[in-house]
């Protein structure tokens, strides 16, 4: 029997992977194939195990740790030797309590360190140096044909590779987010495969990680496969589930959550008291969805018995974090409001990305209505780094600076739905690569080919 490990660290894997039918497919095409799935915690293994519990998964539970010394030391300064307009900023963001000699520092230290010769020096050294045996003892317990990593970013995952490395296990890594490979740092240790969205982000791997394009496969975005199938629900039905009349157009609104503004509520309030005044014409009605990994203040909730909102997820933490699942249905329903929805208001997010999918038009708020100059603390900064910037710059996403161009562009797009729809596409062309609905069966049949 073959055994494949892959990791379900964090909720945008098991959104990737689990969610998408990568392993299942995996499975029916190799039916001598044994899946090890590797979980943070009891509760997490607990949880998929009640979906996901096919008699070839076995699940492993490995536990964060405290790493050495020196792991500690190259897990610092792996975020010196990536430079772009993100990176730059954050520079900017940590400057404010550091003070701007540090900010001048640092942007001098990426421009001098971000290129191909030191950080194969660093990789090696790395690879070289710091010794983690944590691992070790699965890959002797399991001696595992393929290991697929899902967010090779972070040093747990970064010292699975460095086990499977010692151990000559093939290894792919999946870049499982369209910020990642430019807002953070670059790869410490590198797989010998490489697995991508698009040819966007294929790009970015190669410009900022030195790896060789041969060894990255485009496959489309597995978590939109369930973007593009039919719709569950009829609007009628969706509709009357969300308390809201069928004949109403619904502008979905998506908070970012209290780790980057303090501004979510006031928006709110902003949005339902301009349509209460018929700001944006007759027959709106405002419908809240909180993100997944964030939580919702009961106190604020209390003092809005008006809100119509729903807030999906399963958390695994008490605090903000990666920590985080949804459910099949939690996904459908997703889903059925981005489809029944006139259009979508929100900061800088990858719903906008979602919208365009459905082409529905999506407005970004460019202002703050607590803006106190902190800018760990602004929404607005989002609009600067690099991976949003390119995708404003597809056309399809509609920046709006202050109320009277919010009411303006929701007002328009009510009217006229088909306004920026080539913007749009040009968004979905561009991010999504693949528009059948097969990106999950493209990876599944690639990791095969090397088991």
């Amino acid at each position: 029997m073959k055994t494949v490990f892959i990791t379900i660290f964090e909720g945008v894997e098991s959104k990737n992977i689990l969610r998408t039918g990568i392993v299942d497919k995996m499975l029916s095409n190799n039916p001598e194939l044994r899946v090890v799935l590797f979980v943070k915690n009891e509760s997490r293994m607990d949880h998929y195990q009640k979906e996901f519990n096919h008699p070839r998964i076995v699940y492993e539970i490995a536990k964060p740790y405290e790493p050495n010394r020196l792991n500690r030391f190259f897990g610092r300064r792996k975020f010196h030797f990536l430079q772009t307009d993100t990176t730059d900023l954050r520079a900017k963001i940590i400057a404010q309590d550091r003070g701007r000699l540090y900010y001048y520092y640092t942007l001098l230290l990426h421009r001098i360190l971000a290129r191909s010769f030191f950080v194969k020096i660093f990789r090696f050294l790395d690879l070289v140096l710091v010794k983690d045996a944590y691992f070790d003892k699965y890959f002797e317990k399991y001696k595992p044909n393929l290991i697929f990593l899902a967010n090779l970013f972070e040093d747990f995952e970064a010292n699975f590779l460095r086990s499977a490395k010692k151990h000559a296990v093939f290894s792919i890594g999946l870049i499982n987010s369209w910020d990642r490979v430019t807002a953070r740092c670059i790869l410490r240790i590198l797989p010998d495969k490489f697995v991508v969205f698009n040819s966007v982000i294929k790009q970015e791997v190669v410009d900022a990680n030195y790896v060789k394009p041969e060894d990255i496969f485009v496959s489309g975005l597995p978590q939109y496969d369930y973007y593009f199938s039919p719709v569950n629900f009829s609007r009628k039905d969706f509709l009357d589930k969300l308390g809201i009349e069928d004949e109403s157009r619904v502008m979905f609104y998506s908070p970012i959550g209290g780790m980057f503004s303090n501004s979510d509520w006031e928006m709110i309030d902003l949005l339902y008291d301009l349509n209460n005044r018929g700001k944006f014409g007759e027959q709106v009605k405002i419908f809240v969805s909180f993100p997944p990994n964030d939580f919702i203040k009961e106190e604020e909730l209390e003092k809005r018995p008006w809100l119509l909102y729903q807030y999906l997820g399963t958390r695994f933490s008490n605090v903000r974090s990666t920590d985080w699942d949804m459910t099949k249905k939690e996904l459908d329903n997703l889903k059925s409001l981005l489809f029944h929805a006139s259009l979508i208001v929100c900061y800088a997010s990858s719903l906008s990305m979602d919208a365009a999918v459905f082409d529905k038009p999506a407005i970004n708020i460019n202002f703050e209505i607590k803006n106190n100059g902190n800018l760990s603390k602004s929404p607005t900064v989002f609009y600067k780094m690099t991976h949003y910037k390119k995708a404003l710059g597809a056309g399809g996403i509609r920046l709006v600076d202050n109320e009277e161009e919010l009411i303006h562009w929701v007002r328009k797009y009510l009217e006229d739905p088909s306004v920026d729809r080539e913007g749009r596409k040009k968004l979905v062309q561009r991010q999504c690569e693949y528009t059948d609905g097969k990106s999950a069966e493209r990876i599944a049949l690639y990791l095969n080919k090397f088991i």
